[in-house]
């Protein structure tokens, strides 16, 4: 089955490790690890998109945000991926799209304190239960931020159909998720308790329907994480 969309979050950076909210282009690069995330993914993407014997398989296209650690992961991950599928390396072109950058977190941004973590995670509930005020101070409220993703996701849903083809985004934990939320109707709490990792993705399939009708296919490793 092709004709979908895999939100995938880029791989660990160093202001992961040192919890910073980093969520400004360009931000953060990647750390080692984040690098080995990236891949690691490129390989579980070709498996699970029917990649090999210089086939792409379902692969259309790739879509990155354009922070650092987005592109660093883009980068990375399709390496790998062009290898398992015996494709010559830089084969595989990446869009880099504005709009599907991370939720802002205003004035708290380049804090790593814990009760700002706290609040980002209070905001992030409140935004994923439907509140369109919630926002940190000078930050970003959900319909804001949907105002720039969701015309990126409509856009790729009308070349998956046009394609037959699978687009694979790279983007942001909180912006994934508060997307994907809202392309699905999934419920908000499921949303909230479905920690999307670093080089982990959620797949949608939009198919011809409205958006906030999309078909959920996969929620990263959900089943692992409530």
């Amino acid at each position: 089955m092709s004709g979908r969309i895999i939100l995938l979050r880029h791989g660990q950076t160093h202001s992961n490790v040192s919890h910073i909210l980093d969520t400004r282009p360009p931000g953060a690069e990647l750390t080692e690890l984040g690098r080995a995330q990236a891949d690691e993914v490129g390989r579980e993407l070709a498996d699970f998109l029917g990649a090999g014997q210089d086939s792409e398989g379902s692969l259309g296209a790739v879509i990155s945000s354009v922070a650092l650690r987005a592109q660093q992961t883009a980068v990375l991950t399709m390496a790998s991926y062009e290898q398992a599928a015996g494709k010559d390396p830089g084969s595989i072109p990446i869009d880099v799209r504005l709009g599907i950058h991370e939720v802002f977190a205003g004035d708290h941004e380049g804090y790593n304190d814990e009760e700002t973590h706290r609040n980002y995670a209070q905001i992030l509930r409140q935004q994923l239960e439907r509140d369109t005020l919630a926002c940190l101070p000078n930050g970003e409220t959900y319909p804001q931020v949907l105002e720039r993703f969701r015309p990126v996701l409509e856009s790729v849903q009308e070349e998956v159909a046009a394609r037959d083809k699978d687009t694979i985004i790279v983007s942001h934990g909180t912006a994934i998720r508060t997307a994907a939320t809202y392309a699905t109707g999934v419920d908000g709490d499921f949303a909230f308790a479905g920690y999307i990792a670093n080089c982990r993705y959620i797949v949608l399939e939009p198919g011809d329907a409205e958006f906030g009708a999309w078909k959920l296919v996969r929620w990263a490793d959900l089943d692992h994480q409530i």
